[in-house]
C-alpha cells in the first residue's frame, strides 16, 4: 500500500512562494495532516489526520521522498489541489509553483513543462480535465506574486475575467549593450513582462520597491536604456493594479501599444474580473 503526505500539508513541505495568498481561506494553518493512501478504508480521518485515497495507478514520480517522508509531487499536488481550489486560485498556484528569481530558474519548484507531462499521462484521475484547463495559462519565471496577478488580469481570455493580451512572457532577459548599463552597474536586466513580439515592455512598480526617489530614479535609467535597445516600456504601479478602472484604462493603453482592440463581449467577464481581483493581497501602503 502506498501513503504519502498530500494536499495542503504537502503545499506547506515544498515552501510555495506566498502560499497563504494563494490558497486563501482554504489554508488553514491547522495542525492536520492531509494523507493519501492507495486503499479505500485503510484509515480513518480523526482530529489529527484528514485521509484521502487514491487506488488509480500514479505517473512515475508522482511521489516523493523528502526528509525520510513520502510526498506528493509538486506535480501531484497540483492535480490534488484542483479538487479543491477554484480556477482562478488553481492558475495561481501553478504560476507561483512555476515561479523563480531573476535569472535562477533552476530554483523553481517545477515547470509548466513538467506539470503539463504529468497531467498527460494521469489519465483518469479527478481532477484532470480542471487541472488541464488551468495549466494552458500557466508561465514560467514569474518573480513574485503581484507579477503572477498582474499578468493574470491581464492575459488571461475575457471568459475567465482577463483583458486577453496574452503572449506575455516573465522576466525576460536582455543583455545590455557596452556601455549602455554602466549607470545601473549591470549588463542585463530582467523585464516584468515581455511581449517579444511588439518589443513591449510592462514593468510593474511596486510600493514595496520602487517608491524612493533613488528607486525611481533608477526605474526612469532602466527605461531610457530599454528604449536604447528599441523596447518600448510601460510601467504599471500598485495603484493602476488595484484600482478597476485605473487597470482597465492601463489595458486599454497596452492593447493600442500591441495593435489589438479590446473589445469584452464574454457575459462571464465582470463576475469573472471580480473573481481575479478578490486574490489580491491587501493593501499596505509604504511607510512616509
Amino acid at each position: 500500500m502506498i501513503e504519502y503526505i498530500s494536499h495542503f500539508s504537502a503545499a506547506k513541505i515544498w515552501n510555495i512562494p506566498c502560499i497563504e495568498a494563494v490558497l486563501g481561506n482554504t489554508f488553514t494553518g491547522t495542525d492536520m495532516t492531509h494523507v493519501t493512501v492507495s486503499k479505500h478504508n485503510m484509515y480513518s480521518s480523526n482530529n489529527r489526520n484528514k485521509i484521502h485515497s487514491c487506488t488509480l495507478t500514479l505517473p512515475d514520480g508522482a511521489v516523493v521522498t523528502q526528509n525520510g517522508r513520502a510526498i506528493a509531487s509538486p506535480e501531484l499536488l497540483f492535480l490534488e489541489l484542483s479538487n479543491e481550489l477554484s480556477i482562478h486560485r488553481l492558475i495561481l498556484l501553478g504560476l507561483q509553483l512555476c515561479s523563480h528569481p531573476h535569472g535562477r530558474p533552476a530554483e523553481a519548484i517545477t515547470t509548466k513543462q513538467k506539470l503539463n507531462g504529468f497531467l498527460l499521462e494521469a489519465c483518469g484521475h479527478r481532477g484532470r480535465r480542471k487541472a488541464m484547463r488551468a495549466v494552458k495559462y500557466v508561465e514560467n519565471g514569474s518573480s513574485s506574486i503581484m507579477e503572477s496577478l498582474a499578468y493574470m488580469i491581464l492575459t488571461l481570455p475575457h471568459a475567465l475575467g482577463g483583458y486577453g493580451l496574452n503572449g506575455a512572457v516573465f522576466n525576460y532577459k536582455v543583455d545590455l549593450k557596452s556601455g549602455t548599463g554602466k549607470h545601473l552597474q549591470q549588463n542585463r536586466c530582467f523585464i516584468d513582462l515581455y511581449y517579444k513580439e511588439a518589443k513591449l515592455a510592462v514593468e510593474y512598480d511596486s510600493f514595496a520597491f520602487h517608491s524612493s526617489p533613488l528607486e525611481q530614479g533608477r526605474d526612469a535609467m532602466r527605461s531610457a536604456i530599454l528604449e536604447k535597445h528599441g523596447i518600448g516600456v510601460m510601467h504599471m504601479n500598485t495603484i493602476q493594479l488595484y484600482n478597476r478602472d485605473a487597470c482597465r484604462d492601463f489595458a486599454d493603453n497596452l492593447a493600442a501599444r500591441l495593435g489589438k482592440r479590446m473589445q469584452i463581449r464574454s457575459s462571464k467577464f465582470d463576475e469573472m474580473h471580480m473573481l481575479i481581483r478578490g486574490l489580491l493581497p491587501s493593501l499596505t501602503p509604504p511607510n512616509p
